[in-house]
Order: C-alpha cells, then structure tokens, then sequence
C-alpha cells in the first residue's frame, strides 16, 4: 500500500501539528476562549447595528421623512419658467388628488424645499412623481403650475391646495401629469378643510387693478 505524499496528512486526514494545538483555537483555557466569544459577539451585534440603521435610513429617505438635499434628482427642468403664456377661460371639474400624478420641483435656492413640499402634498392624497430643481425666471412668487392641453383640470386642482400659484401651459406636453414649481413666497398649504372642491377656472396670474380717478372738487365757479 503505497504512503501518503504529504506528511501532514494520513490516510487523507489532516494531522494537527504541535503550533496548532497550541494556537486559540485549540486552546482550552477557559479565559481565551470566553474573550474569544466576546469578540465574535461584539463583530456580529455592531454588524446588525449597522444593518438595521441603513435599513431604517433608506426607509425614512424613501418616504421622505428624511429630506438628504445630495439625493435629490438633477433638474428635470431647465428652460426658465415664463407665467401668462396662456391662460384657458373654461370651467374645469376639481379633481381627486389620489387620481393624479404631479411633479414636483424646487425653483429657489432653498435646499430641500421640492422634497418637504413634495411629502406635504403626498400627505393630501397626491401621487408625486418626479422630485428635482427648475429655473424660473421669477422665483419671487409663490411657483407655477404647468400642464399640458390635457391637465387643466389637474392643475386648477392644484391651484385650490397651493393658493397663488400661477398657471403656465405648455403645448408640448401630453398627459395629464402636471408640474409644481415652488417659488420663494410659498409659505404652507390651504387648510384641507377649506379646500373649494367645486369646478371652477384656472388663475393664470392677479391683473393689476385699475382705480378710477377721483372725482374733482368743484371749483368756486361751479358753486356759484
């Protein structure tokens, strides 16, 4: 019967040396092995940490609990946003937040303020799609909201949550899907409960009021 090669091996067996059995792991004292175990403990219960917060953190970042301003998409708009291109004389029904999709973009230098908006208007029942930065020509307004021929009625929707946003239509655009630019005069939203929910027109803009001239005071002639 022919010997095994490799002398550290019988009959295909390992053969424990005398450095091995004298190594921790084939230690008996009872010390090293219970610092041991304290070890791996330590490694397996920080490693569990960090897993439960990374899920924690991409749950509170997912629903935007946790407004991260590096995460935030790149503009998805960048020709500036012109109010009053066209402005429809129509009555639109209002319609159900949950039945439409809006987008939702930052058009000032306010870092998270598309996200923070965004869950707001989550909270009313929209669905909300894209969240990202726009350029507007103005950012001195309350924001814009822009559709297409199709989302009249969503954006006049909009209009009854956010109060002075200025409607902007945009030929190009198919779909009813409708985009929220928020300006810096935005402060908060209409009071649900104060929400009109009846048809009505879109608010392209306030037209500047016109006074007429007081009436002049009769002269000394006109009295006699």
């Amino acid at each position: 019967m022919a010997r095994d090669s490799n002398p550290n091996e019988w009959h295909g067996h390992h053969i424990v040396s005398e450095d091995e059995l004298a190594s921790p792991e084939f230690s008996a004292d009872p010390n090293t092995k219970r610092h041991r175990n304290i070890r791996h403990g330590i490694i397996l219960s920080v490693a569990v940490l960090l897993l439960v917060a990374a899920l924690v953190l991409a749950y509170l970042v997912n629903t935007r609990a946790i407004v991260i301003d590096a995460l935030e998409p790149k503009p998805v708009a960048e020709a500036p946003v012109a109010p009053h291109t066209a402005c429809p004389r129509d009555q639109f029904d209002y319609v159900d937040p949950s039945k439409m999709t809006i987008n939702v973009m930052n058009g000032t230098q306010i870092a998270g303020l598309a996200g923070a908006s965004a869950k707001k208007l989550e909270r009313r029942g929209f669905k909300v799609g894209e969240v990202g930065n726009a350029r507007m020509s103005k950012a001195n307004v309350v924001g814009a909201v822009i559709s297409g021929p199709d989302g009249y009625a969503q954006a006049m929707t909009v209009q009854r949550h956010v109060a002075g946003l200025t409607y902007v239509f945009d030929p190009k655009r198919q779909g009813k899907t409708v985009d929220v630019v928020i300006g810096t005069k935005y402060k908060k939203l209409v009071k649900e409960a104060k929400v009109n929910t009846q048809p009505g027109k879109l608010q392209c803009g306030s037209k500047k009021k016109t006074t007429a001239p007081a009436k002049p005071e009769p002269s000394k002639s006109d009295k006699d």
